[in-house]
């Protein structure tokens, strides 16, 4: 998909003044590491290249590297236009980890775990943080127009490689899903660590605090944000896979930092299946709330407690 042009129009408004230097300061933050994630997955893309079946999978793979180029471009002319500065290579340690497990499962051939960690993990968390930029209401028009057209490819590319998925699933599940394991473990953990406003190095390089960084400037916070995240990866989870499958995964999430809000703890300090986990994760209150949850007493009482409110 060509990107569209996303230059201001003539006699577009300039961002309000109501944006003070909390918020540009979080915008630059949040860009910076967007740019880190589309390096990664140009790197990623282009390693995979290889893995890909048919010739025409690999010019697409190629393409798909050369929207991600187009993205940071993108996103280093929004931090010139809004005078905020952005760096344009990889700081969080993070990114560096997925990028490590991304190529063992290259070194390996494993080209569905190389789909899942880019097509669906990383993606899925992309979308997350594009939509949440292209919010018109809450961000400036530039950050917001930006966002939205980066938004459209990321959409693409999931789709992308869902549909690769469907014919790897079609010809041999059980690898598929074993492949899913294997990324969701080592790569998730990292992704949903990111969804964050503390940092290991970024703030230091561009020279904010990372104290004074608040989510409230475009009237979103850290708890919403991994609610958000959780249930989009959880849609594209059972957009292929049986949740006999992916239960247990989502279930693993609630040992995650800062997953009390996403995940209701039991009495024994299990995840447990209360009220708020079984209306916004369907897919993890299934999980806790299964017949081995049910076999220990605590889950069973918070079990039976969210049957009472259904």
């Amino acid at each position: 998909m060509n990107m569209t042009s996303v230059a201001a129009a003539p006699g577009a408004a300039e961002p309000p003044s109501a944006f003070d230097t909390g918020y540009y300061d979080l915008i630059a933050y949040v860009v910076s590491n967007a740019i880190a994630g589309e390096i990664m997955a140009i790197e990623n893309y282009s390693e995979m290249v290889h893995l890909m079946p048919t010739t025409q999978a690999k010019i697409e793979t190629v393409m798909q590297a050369n929207e991600e180029c187009k993205h940071i471009l993108l996103l280093s002319k929004l931090g010139r236009t809004l005078d905020i500065g952005v760096q344009r290579r990889i700081v969080e340690p993070q990114w560096n980890t997925i990028r490590k497990h991304f190529s063992n499962a290259v070194a390996r051939r494993d080209l569905p775990a190389c789909l899942i960690i880019q097509d669906l993990m990383t993606e899925t968390m992309a979308i997350l943080l594009y939509r949440t930029l292209a919010a018109e209401a809450e961000t400036d028009p530039r950050t917001a127009q930006v966002a939205a057209a980066i938004l459209k490819d990321e959409l693409e590319h999931l789709e992308i490689g869902k549909a690769r998925l469907r014919e790897l699933l079609a010809a041999d599940p059980a690898a598929v899903h074993d492949a899913l394991a294997w990324a969701h473990h080592r790569v998730m953990p990292e992704l949903f660590a990111m969804i964050s406003t503390s940092c290991h190095f970024l703030c230091d390089d561009l020279g904010i605090d990372c104290g004074s960084l608040s989510l409230g400037s475009i009237r979103t916070d850290i708890e919403q944000l991994r609610v958000r995240g959780l249930e989009l990866y959880v849609e594209t989870l059972d957009s292929l896979f049986d949740p006999k499958i992916t239960n247990p995964l989502i279930a693993s999430m609630s040992a995650y930092e800062g997953a009390s809000n996403m995940f209701p703890q039991a009495a024994s300090g299990a995840a447990c299946c209360g009220s708020q986990a079984a209306n916004r994760v369907p897919a993890a209150a299934a999980s806790c709330c299964g017949p081995a949850a049910k076999a220990a007493p605590a889950e069973a009482a918070c079990c039976a407690q969210t049957a009472g409110q259904a």
